[in-house]
């Protein structure tokens, strides 16, 4: 549509001296080399061209002026490095280069933004690394202190806490009574508890 418009006013427009001035080879030599005319004339042709378009296209998530300043200046850099390969369609690379600067505002923007559902982040369920390797490694002392125990010791505590046996099986495997086994347990943990000290 913004084109169209463009294409119907034939990018011709009358400049300050009564000249009409065309997006023509000439054009972009006039501008490379900054004459005022010419790059007043680039400005205030597509100004309300850009304005309308990104009232459209940013609906308040950006300021115009700074997007149509940056379009214009990223407009005047590719004309002086000579990368404006047809002139004529000068207008069509000033919409291309607008809608380009207007999709980075937006992106920018979008990143600033809160998280949706107060901003806060979910937490991390799983155990801080700190934390398992503390674990590992008093896991390996307990286990290396374990088996400097008696072997009867030893087999009792790893029946019970390793594989997690029920204390009925056990005491009935050994052929005493659970408080026996209790008292058992209890010497050996007393035992394993003293080697650490």
């Amino acid at each position: 549509m913004w084109r169209q418009s463009l294409q119907r006013q034939g990018y011709r427009r009358v400049a300050r001296r009564g000249s009409t001035m065309n997006f023509d080879a000439g054009f972009l030599s006039r501008l490379k080399q900054r004459d005022p005319d010419t790059c007043a004339f680039l400005v205030t042709s597509l100004t309300p061209v850009l304005e309308a378009r990104l009232r459209h296209k940013l609906r308040g998530c950006g300021a115009p002026e700074d997007i149509r300043n940056e379009t214009f200046y990223r407009v005047f850099c590719l004309v002086d490095d000579g990368r404006v390969r047809k002139a004529e369609q000068l207008g069509s690379l000033v919409l291309g280069v607008c809608d380009r600067v207007a999709l980075e505002t937006r992106r920018k923007a979008r990143a600033t933004e809160p998280l949706p559902g107060g901003g806060l982040e979910p937490p991390d369920r799983q155990t801080h690394l700190d934390k398992l390797l503390m674990h590992n490694e008093r896991r390996a002392q307990v286990w290396h202190k374990v088996m400097n125990l008696s072997e009867a010791d030893r087999r009792l505590i790893v029946e019970l806490y390793r594989e997690e046996r029920s204390r009925r099986e056990a005491a009935r495997d050994r052929g005493i009574t659970a408080n026996g086994l209790n008292i058992r347990l209890c010497r050996a943990l007393k035992r394993l508890r003293a080697q650490f000290c």
